[in-house]
């Protein structure tokens, strides 16, 4: 299961390596030239090819593991660059570019892999450089043999001999590495003249004939388990890494030992070679930190990093993004952006067109589709990502998450909306203005106050409705520690009359003057019931003194009323002082009416209640209103049915009610009229209506209807109404007049119904 798992991963990095190989190709032919000294001037062609069968060589090792076409393509570069005199060094750094780009496109890719993958990239170029330096001690033992054959060939003397030694040495020493060759004895025989100074306590020239631990310093030294020994023995070719140096300048050397044979050599003689890798060391070890570091930025970020390539494809996701968007990074990989915007590709193509004119967009809201399906709004801030050419490689985008301050936001909004709600609902007048003084709100209150809505009110300075004629100052106007001060004004509402208005005005400070705001209350009914208030206090009064006036004269009129009585008995009716005896008991009937209404209006209404039926009322009021209506002869028709809901209140005072009323509907209706009586249950109350077909109410006396002693008959004590208001208003009840002039009139007496009652 493990082995097919493993072929399918490589299958996959195989058919991803052959979608990435001609851009990686190119690249890498492009940097070899701009950046490896050994290579400068030689065409794209020329090196194309090398890099071309490479790349052939290292996918044979990728599919089937096998090495022999990579080994033959090292052994044929080899001789191909010593004989060029190419120095093993670049020859590396071109081997070396080709690694790390396509480690680079590795980490870039969406590949699932990738991870596992890279590190069998850089095992096998590793072991490609240790086959590239074997490959290269061959070509310059095949080039020293070659000298060697030479030398023994022409037989040109011990001069020749030297030059070619010379020339061999500079073909080592073309290798940029230290080469130490050894007898069979393990004794120096040879050491070229780049071998490193750090590695030698005697100089290069004075090494041959001694033994290692002579030459070599110890830290470079491996005797408890000598390369050497175990190469001259077949066992194995070593690479064995060796640090010299102080604690602050260590140096890092790749020693690779091999069997060296040949020509002209009795017995096998050993080669090592010693590679600075310092530097490659420590810039793999600065890379790693770059990244870790890189990384730890990233994820320390509260902010969601989404980066992606000039494709749309994400590349990067940070811990922040995977907990905003509910996905991990391998989830999100290789994905295109536009998946997850709400706007879809439309949107983050509006995003990249943006990126492209300005470079970096700012403050861009959007919503994300999480894992979980919900789409989470963000706050989005993007960048386009180059390299030091300028070359585009992709965008960065950091994602904030608002779904806090989505929903902050909207409570503020509905507790804004809520207030504002109130203050329009306000009866009052409620206005803002700016720090010009013009109008910037108007409220429902205020168009009722002055009749004009808010579109015709905002920007106008308050003066256009309110002048500053119409405005007086209060007493107790001086401004407080919060800037308020209150006016009254009186407004005149037109065909409405006028209006007193109480006016608070605040300076409105944050933290210095921007304004104000304006109270306006209408004041026009609290004033009418203050009046109202002080009138009933006058009346009280005066009840008190009519009261007081009527129980003096109560019993002289009964005396004089009995002897009037007494003394028109002795007449006879065609007497003349009989008539006389007569109006004058007529005069004393009418002061004693007035004395009993004096006495009803003075007195307290207290309200007995009990349930009480409308039949019954209007039946025990006809013995009183009966004889009135036949005198002057006017019809009365009543509908009062017994089903009708109860009455609660005095059975005696709500009798008086239906007697002023009806006598008061029959003295205004002229003969041959009609006065009706019908009730109807509304809500809580039974609405009692008495109409008349009489002359009406003059608009002009309206007002003064329920006035004490205001009437309009030349009989009459003017208290009838008044005391039917105050019996009224003592149950819990209301009073309404509708009458036109020369039409009739209509009271209708709103009374509680009992409870209980259906």
């Amino acid at each position: 299961m493990k082995t097919r798992r493993i072929t399918a991963q490589r299958q996959a990095f195989l058919h991803w390596l052959e979608a990435e190989e001609a851009g990686w190709l190119t690249e890498w032919v492009e940097t070899i030239i701009q950046t490896v000294s050994g290579y400068h001037g030689m065409s794209p062609v020329e090196v194309m090819g090398p890099v071309a069968r490479h790349a052939g060589a290292l996918k044979e090792v990728w599919s089937s593991g096998g090495q022999g076409s990579l080994f033959d393509f090292y052994q044929d570069l080899a001789r191909r660059r010593v004989s060029e005199h190419v120095r093993l060094a670049d020859v590396s750094r071109a081997v070396a570019v080709g690694e790390r780009l396509l480690v680079e496109r590795l980490a870039g890719s969406k590949f699932e892999g990738k991870t596992a993958f890279k590190d069998i990239v850089q095992q096998t170029f590793r072991e490609g450089t240790y086959m590239l330096l074997d490959c290269y001690q061959r070509a310059s033992e095949e080039m020293a043999e070659s000298a060697r054959e030479r030398i023994a060939a022409t037989e040109a003397g011990a001069e020749r001999t030297r030059e070619e030694w010379r020339l061999l040495d500079q073909i080592l020493s073309a290798m940029d590495v230290g080469i130490v060759l050894l007898d069979k004895n393990l004794r120096i025989t040879w050491m070229n003249r780049d071998m490193p100074q750090d590695l030698l306590q005697v100089p290069a020239e004075k090494a041959a004939g001694r033994t290692c631990r002579e030459v070599m310093r110890p830290e470079a030294l491996d005797c408890d388990a000598c390369s050497a020994q175990y190469a001259s023995s077949g066992t194995a070719t070593m690479h064995v890494i060796k640090k010299v140096g102080d604690s602050e300048n260590t140096k890092a050397y790749l020693k690779i030992v091999r069997v060296v044979t040949g020509s002209g050599m009795s017995t096998p003689n050993l080669m090592e070679i010693y590679l600075d890798i310092t530097a490659q060391q420590e810039a793999q070890r600065a890379l790693a930190r770059s990244q870790e570091l890189v990384r730890n930025i990233l994820n320390s970020s509260v902010d969601g990093i989404v980066s992606t390539d000039m494709n749309g494809r994400i590349t990067l996701l940070n811990r922040a993004a995977e907990s905003i968007f509910g996905y991990t990074e391998g989830e999100m990989l290789g994905k295109p952006v536009h998946t997850f915007y709400e706007g879809g590709a439309s949107e983050a193509a509006r995003i990249m067109s943006r990126l492209l004119a300005e470079e970096i967009v700012t403050g861009h809201r959007t919503s994300f589709r999480a894992k979980s399906g919900e789409f989470v709004p963000l706050r989005v801030t993007a960048s386009l990502i180059k390299d030091e050419d300028r070359t585009l490689l992709g965008t960065m985008a950091f994602f904030q998450d608002i779904r806090e301050e989505e929903a902050l936001r909207r409570e503020v909004a509905g507790r804004e909306q809520y207030l504002l709600s109130i203050l329009q609902a306000s009866m009052d007048g409620l206005v803002t203005l700016d720090e010009s003084g013009r109008i910037a709100s108007w409220n429902r209150g205020a168009s009722a106050i002055f009749g004009v809505e808010p579109r015709q009110a905002l920007g106008r300075p308050m003066e256009d409705f309110l002048p500053s004629n119409l405005i007086r100052v209060m007493p107790s106007s001086a401004a407080t520690h919060d800037g308020t001060r209150h006016f009254e004004a009186t407004l005149d509402q037109g065909p409405k009359g006028t209006a007193d208005l109480l006016v608070t005005r605040t300076e409105i400070q944050a933290p210095g003057p921007v304004g104000a705001s304006l109270v306006l209350k209408d004041v026009t009914e609290l004033k009418r019931l203050e009046q109202d208030l002080a009138q009933a206090e006058n009346l009280a009064e005066l009840g008190r003194l009519a009261a007081s006036v009527a129980h003096e004269i109560k019993n002289p009129i009964a005396g004089l009323r009995g002897a009037m009585e007494m003394m028109s008995g002795i007449h006879q009716p065609g007497d003349p002082r009989f008539a006389v005896f007569q109006e004058a008991l007529a005069q004393m009937r009418r002061l004693d009416s007035l004395v009993k209404d004096l006495l009803s209006f003075a007195k307290p209404v207290a309200v007995r209640r009990e349930p009480v039926p409308l039949s019954l009322l209007v039946e025990a009021s006809m013995p009183f209103v009966s004889p009135v209506a036949d005198e002057a002869h006017v019809r009365i028709e009543t509908v009062a049915p017994e089903s009708l809901p109860m009455i609660c209140g005095d059975p005696q005072q709500l009798l008086q009610i239906f007697v002023n009323l009806l006598v008061n509907a029959v003295q205004a209706t002229p003969a041959g009229g009609l006065v009706a009586l019908e009730a109807r249950p509304e809500e809580w109350f039974l609405a009692v209506s008495i109409s008349d077909t009489g002359c009406g109410i003059k608009p002009e006396n309206m007002a003064n209807i329920f006035k004490p002693f205001f009437t309009t008959k030349h009989i009459g004590t003017g208290l009838g109404l008044s005391i039917v208001q105050r019996i009224v208003n003592a149950h819990g009840g209301r009073i309404e007049i509708t009458s036109e002039d020369g039409s009739g009139s209509t009271f209708t007496v709103y009374l509680p119904i009992a409870a209980g009652s259906p």
